[in-house]
């Protein structure tokens, strides 16, 4: 699969964030909508059929995890990856999130890189993206 067969789905309340992210990723030749709360991207996702929703945990009428839910219950989206990109960095939520069978858990702050990279690498291997922090740093020292 290509690039531009690649959906990608924005769901973010904050509109710097979903510019900045779809922005990035368009250039990089994906196809990208967004949305500005759970619902309209559960509409959207109905309409768009994504392979990956990015989806943000604290927004208006729908909430992402409300949203993953009703993603999850629906068999359409049982191949659709799920990444919450979210400013909760605790690990509950993040453990909410994962329980709620999402594919991955990325803090914000955003490392556009970061998340282009864990994109890229879901694309070439096909399986979950492992939980990472905006504060990850790899261990010193391993042969390095």
């Amino acid at each position: 699969m290509n690039k531009q067969e690649i959906k990608i789905l924005i769901v973010d309340d904050e509109p710097d964030i979903r510019e900045f992210v779809s922005y990035n990723l368009f250039r990089r030749g994906y196809t990208v909508i967004t949305a500005a709360d759970g619902k309209e991207g559960y509409d959207l996702a109905l309409e768009f059929k994504p392979n990956l929703i990015i989806l943000d945990v604290l927004m208006p009428v729908m909430n992402g995890y409300e949203t993953c839910i009703r993603l999850r219950k629906n068999p359409i989206f049982d191949q659709t990856k799920i990444i919450f990109l979210s400013a909760l960095n605790e690990s509950t939520a993040k453990d909410l999130g994962l329980e709620l069978e999402a594919d991955a858990f990325i803090g914000k702050p955003i490392r556009i890189e970061l998340l282009v990279k864990r994109i890229e690498l879901w694309l070439k291997t096909s399986i979950p993206v492992p939980v990472i922090s905006p504060n990850y740093k790899p261990a010193q020292g391993l042969g390095n």
